[in-house]
């Protein structure tokens, strides 16, 4: 199915029934729907596109409309606190991973916050008043109640929440302000506060996105946190997180050695270096 009818039947699914369902509950009250679960593309891209909010009550996941809630309607689905793990942090917001895999805007932000920190955050306003992108959220407080150590952990959150470049490709933002994309291997270029790079889309010709902040790249894992600009309706890298695969083999350094003579002169190996520029 098409995203466009997706879009369509999900939202008049959810309009005619007037309250949080399921999935399977709305797959059930379609004569279209029939996938087993939805393709997860479709599902963030309904977050701007329709005020999609899925939200856990008694152990299952619910789909509602942002609208309800704002009209004042299901406030008692809407948890008081949440877990959430920091992507990027400045004076005005934190960029965090919340308990169901979306990405959210956290403000005010106080105290001194990590990348990779785990945060147990007191909710003062689901849908802020000040703030109408879909994935701000006001808070009471935050708390620092551990940290993600490892690589390997660290690995596996981003292959989560990292998402197909095709939202790159649309003429417009469509209410979605934050992603996180991964880069085609060493298929990047950091220059003059800007970066050149290829998305995952096979019809992708590169993009040039300006970068917000400092990049060192540590790990051959490359992540880019976007941000929209929506007074220039384009996007930006917020912040730039690389890490290494503890699964990845490394070469002893006499293969290496050997490798490097067997190459031709003039061909240099690619390398991913702690700077700012990396190719």
């Amino acid at each position: 199915m098409r995203y466009e009818e997706f879009k369509s039947e999900v939202y008049k699914v959810l309009k005619e029934r007037d309250e949080p369902l399921t999935w399977n509950e709305i797959k059930a009250a379609s004569s279209l729907l029939r996938q087993k679960a939805p393709y997860h593309v479709y599902v963030r891209k309904l977050q701007g596109d329709i005020g999609l909010v899925r939200i856990k009550k008694s152990g299952k996941r619910l789909w509602a409309l942002r609208e309800w809630f704002e009209s004042g309607r299901f406030e008692e689905f809407l948890p008081e606190r949440m877990s959430m793990i920091l992507l990027d942090a400045n004076a005005e917001n934190a960029i965090v991973i919340g308990e169901d895999w979306e990405l959210r805007r956290i403000y005010p932000v106080s105290g001194e916050l990590s990348v990779w920190d785990v945060l147990e955050v007191e909710i003062e306003e689901f849908f802020p008043k000040d703030d109408k992108r879909p994935e701000s959220m006001r808070v009471k407080s935050i708390k620092v109640t551990g940290r993600v150590e490892e690589d390997r952990k660290r690995l596996r959150i981003m292959e989560r929440v990292a998402e197909s470049g095709e939202f790159l490709h649309r003429d417009a933002l469509g209410g979605k302000t934050l992603g996180v994309i991964k880069p085609r291997f060493r298929c990047f270029h950091f220059y003059d506060g800007r970066c050149e790079f290829y998305c995952d889309q096979s019809v992708c010709v590169g993009h040039d996105f300006k970068v917000l902040s400092d990049v060192q790249l540590v790990g051959e894992r490359v992540y880019f946190l976007l941000e929209a600009d929506e007074n220039e309706r384009d996007w930006a890298i917020r912040a730039v997180l690389s890490l290494s695969d503890p699964r990845q083999l490394k070469l002893p350094l006499r293969e290496r050695k050997s490798e490097a003579a067997a190459r031709p002169l003039g061909v240099e190996k690619p390398q991913v270096g702690a700077s700012r520029h990396g190719g």
